[in-house]
């Protein structure tokens, strides 16, 4: 049976069939669970995953994510922590706020991601969404950035059995990193309103770029057919648009 796909908030199963995934709290997904999440302030995680039968030189799990934020929001770059260093992830270090993470995986295959909602106006009342896999919007809004990330995503991964996997990397990365504006977008429009029409031409593309915000991090997850997990993160330091900083982490899933 082909892998499940998840793409703007939708589920898309082998018999078109949608349905929502949930993740109890202080869990998430598992990395064999079937899920291609778009998270992260408007910007895609897509995410494939392959059936057990995935042959040698294959990928379980493809996923590629942007984090978009304030430049100046500090931050720690990934690595591993926990009490049995069992996390890796990036970590928020906002005052107040420390400790907390966009996007992580632990050794034993859970993975867990968080975006923003745009709107013009904050809602304090408004409850929490759970782990569901969507991007700055509804479930089931398709945003064309999401769409066009999207079909950038699946060029790569069908080429990727092809690809040597530092090229593969790369590949990924170089679709995090498109500038390209999608417009017009009403759906985008019409939920940012007056908010976002000032940064609406970048906002608009898969990697942000606007005054003091925009795509700060980009991460590239690899899970091979026998658990071996490739993280590889490229994220700006010191808020310098030409000073980036790329880190590789490898390890086997633990049963």
């Amino acid at each position: 049976m082909p892998p499940k796909l998840l793409c703007a908030g939708r589920c898309v199963g082998q018999d078109g069939a949608a349905q929502a995934w949930h993740c109890p709290p202080g869990q998430g997904h598992s990395v064999w669970d079937a899920v291609r999440m778009p998270l992260g302030a408007g910007t895609p995680v897509n995410v494939q995953r392959r059936e057990d039968s995935a042959t040698e030189g294959s990928h379980r799990l493809i996923l590629a994510a942007n984090r978009d934020e304030f430049y100046s929001r500090p931050s720690k770059l990934a690595d591993f922590w926990g009490n049995n260093n069992e996390i890796l992830s990036g970590l928020d270090m906002e005052e107040g706020k420390e400790g907390g993470t966009w996007l992580g995986i632990s050794t034993r295959g859970k993975l867990a991601a968080l975006t923003n909602y745009l709107q013009p106006q904050l809602d304090w009342q408004a409850r929490g969404r759970g782990t569901y896999g969507l991007s700055n919007a509804l479930l089931e809004t398709p945003w064309r950035k999401l769409c066009f990330g999207k079909q950038l995503f699946l060029e790569a991964v069908e080429r990727s059995q092809a690809l040597p996997k530092d090229v593969l990397i790369a590949s990924l990365l170089d679709v995090l990193n498109n500038e390209e504006a999608q417009l017009p977008d009403p759906a985008i429009e019409d939920q940012g309103g007056e908010y976002v029409q000032p940064m609406l031409s970048k906002y608009a593309a898969v990697c942000v770029r606007c005054p003091g915000y925009g795509t700060r991090t980009n991460t590239i997850i690899l899970v091979d057919a026998d658990g071996h997990v490739t993280f590889t993160e490229r994220s700006m330091m010191d808020k310098d648009l030409s000073h980036w900083e790329t880190r590789t982490y490898e390890f086997t899933l633990q049963s």
